[in-house]
């Protein structure tokens, strides 16, 4: 071979070694790493830092969209659009489970970070992000679509639901999905039916008291945990029938309910998405015509203190109630009401004095089968209250014809002598059923 024509070939095999290596790269543990992904991985510290020394030159994604190296700690993904970021770890093995850069995440958008709570951390890609946490997560757990959508809207890990617990997955025999959160269940249908009751329930027991004869507080949204997506639960104190000679007498707070003839002296509702409460008692109403008892006096002034959780009977001129969530998701409600007449001279139902009773609610245990809390788990003790109702009102329903209103849980009495009656402890423990009747000892 001519000197020249052995300069021309040593020229020929450098141009070829400069196209097969960019300028950028440099040759790391025996590996090349060039470009954005070499910047990268110098910026987490090269062959000392996170990643340890790489495991591979860099090579192309099976879409041609992409570019990658693997380390000893993870890997480095790049895209024109997306820049490059490591991912590594348990988020990395999830991404990897469900398919790398060709599963639903598609390639990561970010960089790894740490939650506001010191300890959790977070990745976000193309098609969702993936949480993980080390002792509340159960492991990596994706989240995206529309429930990523209501967990987000519900202030996402530092919400009311918590980390992820689970991944997304299909509800059997149904169209929707689900995913489980440490403080219950998100769960979606593109056939989602709303329930008008629960709307109504919401206008009427979770919007602002204007009126004097209603006693109205409304909960802060965050002073709850999550109940879970059933809907708005409401607890209602009332004389049962219109054959009781006291119907009137104790009140007609609202006048909604499964039964619109029901005349109720309290109530408390409970929205178990957002976590709002509202709690009432009602103004005292008697009917004598030609008499100065006719008509209705404004209702006692309604203080929140834990003394209501204590059966009283005294005279102090306020309604009492105290509400404290539970373990399990659930509430405790304590109610300690007086008749607006009690200070009446003369009024023949002045003693009735007050009316008590405390209600702690629990989701019922989860259904792994549908994927959803069944309804909920009833404890009360009561003194003095004639007529107990727990109902449920879904956000959505089943199906349209499904019923609109669940009963969780009811104590019917009818007679004023109940108004006098010993202290009784009642429960129902069972997810819903056309039987809501509390059993009661005492």
């Amino acid at each position: 071979m001519s000197k020249a024509l052995a300069v021309a070939a040593t020229a020929a095999c450098l141009t070829l070694g400069l196209q097969a290596t960019p300028a950028s790269a440099d040759s790391v543990c025996g590996k090349e790493v060039g470009g954005a992904i070499l910047t990268k991985y110098n910026e987490l510290g090269g062959e000392g830092g996170v990643l340890g020394c790489p495991t591979s030159g860099e090579l192309t994604t099976p879409d041609g969209r992409g570019r990658y190296n693997t380390f000893d700690h993870g890997s480095i993904y790049w895209t024109a659009t997306t820049g490059a970021h490591p991912v590594w770890g348990a988020i990395r093995d999830k991404w990897g489970a469900i398919g790398w850069e060709a599963g639903k995440l598609g390639y990561p958008v970010d960089d790894e970070l740490t939650n506001p709570d010191g300890q959790g951390k977070r990745q976000q890609f193309e098609g969702g992000t993936v949480y993980w946490h080390p002792t509340r997560s159960n492991g990596a757990h994706p989240v995206w679509g529309r429930i990523g959508e209501r967990w987000g809207q519900a202030q996402w890990e530092a919400g009311r639901y918590g980390y992820p617990i689970s991944d997304e997955v299909q509800v059997p025999g149904a169209k929707g999905l689900s995913q489980m959160f440490e403080h219950g269940p998100i769960a979606w249908s593109p056939e989602e039916t709303p329930n008008p009751q629960y709307a109504q329930a919401r206008d009427l027991y979770l919007t602002p008291v204007s009126s004097t004869r209603d006693g109205g507080r409304q909960e802060a949204a965050n002073l709850l945990p999550l109940g879970g997506d059933r809907g708005i639960v409401v607890v209602r104190g009332y004389i049962a029938t219109d054959n009781n000679p006291v119907n009137d007498v104790i009140g007609n707070h609202r006048q909604w309910s499964t039964d619109p003839a029901a005349e109720s002296k309290v109530t408390v509702a409970w929205d178990t998405e957002s976590g709002r409460v509202g709690v009432y008692v009602e103004h005292s109403c008697v009917h004598a015509p030609g008499t100065s008892l006719d008509g209705c006096r404004d209702a006692k002034p309604l203080v929140r203190t834990q003394h209501a959780e204590v059966v009283q009977d005294d005279q102090t001129p306020q309604n009492e109630y105290w509400v404290v969530p539970t373990s399990g998701g659930g509430i405790k409600v304590s109610i300690s009401a007086v008749n607006s007449f009690v200070d009446v001279p003369g009024y023949q139902y002045g003693d009735l004095g007050r009316i008590n009773a405390t209600f702690s609610i629990s989701p019922h245990a989860y259904d792994d089968n549908n994927k959803a809390y069944t309804g909920f788990d009833v404890w009360t003790q009561k003194d003095k209250f004639p007529s107990w109702e727990v109902l449920r009102y879904p956000r959505l329903l089943d199906s349209a014809s499904a019923p609109q209103a669940k009963w969780q849980g009811a104590v019917w009495q009818t007679h004023v002598s109940d108004l006098s009656a010993p202290q009784h402890t009642c429960s129902r423990y069972n997810p819903d059923s056309s039987d809501a009747t509390l059993n009661c000892t005492g």
